[in-house]
């Protein structure tokens, strides 16, 4: 159930960068994330912030996302999120910040790499995004996520790269 929100998350931050007003639509019945006697308040503003993003809310995302980052610095899927969020909100320095930091604390999410890849195309480093996006690919496929490597194979393929 994870990886259905991340693939939402990777379209809609994908949308976000490709097309001025995105429309994204969520599942029918939204999964909370793995119940646990001792999930993090760090992740349940992460899980809000997801949530609010997959909506259509980057602003009010971002504010559960800060304060996620700020209950737990060493929280990476926040750092992801948020990068998220900057990318759409066009921060595209903010957007890398946040997506380096993310590398930095777990260097095995592919998100992280994709929102990385996104920042730099904002910037106009089409290199550096290239690269981001290949490691992003590298990561999916590793881990047998084959729908969001074909989303990141389509969008190497309409950049004229793979």
């Amino acid at each position: 159930m994870k990886r259905r929100w991340g693939r939402v998350a990777l379209m809609g931050c994908l949308a976000a960068f490709l097309a001025p007003a995105p429309a994204l639509s969520l599942p029918t019945s939204p999964t909370p994330p793995e119940q646990t006697s001792a999930r993090s308040p760090a992740s349940e503003f992460n899980w809000q912030g997801s949530l609010k993003l997959l909506r259509g809310d980057p602003v009010a995302a971002l504010a559960d996302l800060d304060r996620a980052v700020e209950l737990d610095p060493t929280y990476a899927p926040a750092y992801v999120n948020r990068s998220y969020v900057y990318n759409q909100l066009r921060q595209p320095q903010k957007a890398l910040a946040d997506a380096e930091r993310a590398i930095q604390l777990d260097p095995g999410i592919p998100e992280a790499y994709f929102s990385r890849g996104v920042a730099h195309l904002q910037l106009g480093e089409r290199e550096a995004a290239m690269a981001a996006f290949r490691q992003a690919l590298a990561l999916f496929s590793q881990s047998g996520n084959f729908a969001d490597q074909a989303i990141l194979q389509q969008l190497l393929r309409q950049l004229g790269v793979e």
